[in-house]
C-alpha cells in the first residue's frame, strides 16, 4: 500500500508568553472520507493538539492518498478496541517531525513521538509512578533554628552525603600523603 500526506492548514498557538513546562497534549483527530474507489481513498484529516496546561495549540489538516489493494486500505482503516487505527497512526508519524521542528523553534514542549493510546496510557502511568517516588522521596530535615524543619529531596540529601564522603576521603589522601613525605 502507497500513501501520500498533503498538508493544507497548519496552525501553531502559543497562547501565553510564559513558559510552562507540561507532559501531554490532548489529542482530537478526526477522519472523513472524500471519496473511494477499488484502488485509492482520500481522506480529510485534521489533528488538534491542546497542551494540557493550555498554553499551545497545534492544528495540522489536510488529505491523505491511500492506494493499494481495497483490503489493504480497509485494515488500515479499521479501528479495534480502543486502539488508534493504522491510517491515524501513519498520518501522525508523518507529521511529527515538523510539529517537533516547529515546537521546538516556537519553545514549546514537542508533541510525543506516537499517538497510539496505549502510549498515553503507559506515559500517564509513568508519570503517576513518578509523582509517588517523589513524594516519597522528600525527608524532613532541621536547620539551624531548632524549632524550623526544612524539607531536602532525597537525591539532595544522597548528593550532600556523598559530596561530605568525598571531602573526607579526599583529606585522609592528602594526611597519607603528607605521612610519607615525612
Amino acid at each position: 500500500m502507497n500513501h501520500e500526506i498533503e498538508v493544507s492548514n497548519l496552525m501553531f498557538n502559543k497562547t501565553s508568553k510564559e513558559e510552562i513546562n507540561f507532559k501531554k497534549y490532548d489529542i482530537n483527530v478526526e477522519l472523513e472520507e472524500e471519496s473511494s474507489n477499488d484502488q485509492k481513498t482520500v481522506l480529510k484529516y485534521s489533528l488538534d493538539l491542546t497542551s494540557n496546561p493550555k498554553n499551545s495549540v497545534i492544528n495540522i489538516s489536510g488529505n491523505t492518498i491511500l492506494s493499494g489493494e481495497q483490503e489493504e486500505i480497509e485494515e488500515f482503516l479499521k479501528q479495534e478496541d480502543a486502539k488508534t487505527p493504522g491510517v491515524v497512526s501513519l498520518i501522525y508519524q508523518e507529521l511529527f517531525p515538523l510539529m517537533y521542528i516547529i515546537s521546538k523553534n516556537m519553545k514549546i514542549p514537542s508533541p510525543s513521538h506516537t499517538i497510539s493510546q496505549d502510549n498515553v496510557q503507559e506515559i500517564e502511568k509513568q508519570d503517576k509512578k513518578l509523582d509517588i517516588e517523589n513524594k516519597k522521596s522528600v525527608d524532613v530535615q532541621p536547620t539551624n533554628n531548632a524549632n524550623e524543619e526544612t524539607e531536602i529531596p532525597k537525591e539532595e540529601k544522597l548528593s550532600q552525603e556523598n559530596e561530605i564522603k568525598n571531602e573526607s576521603t579526599k583529606e585522609i589522601k592528602e594526611e597519607e600523603n603528607d605521612e610519607d613525605k615525612n
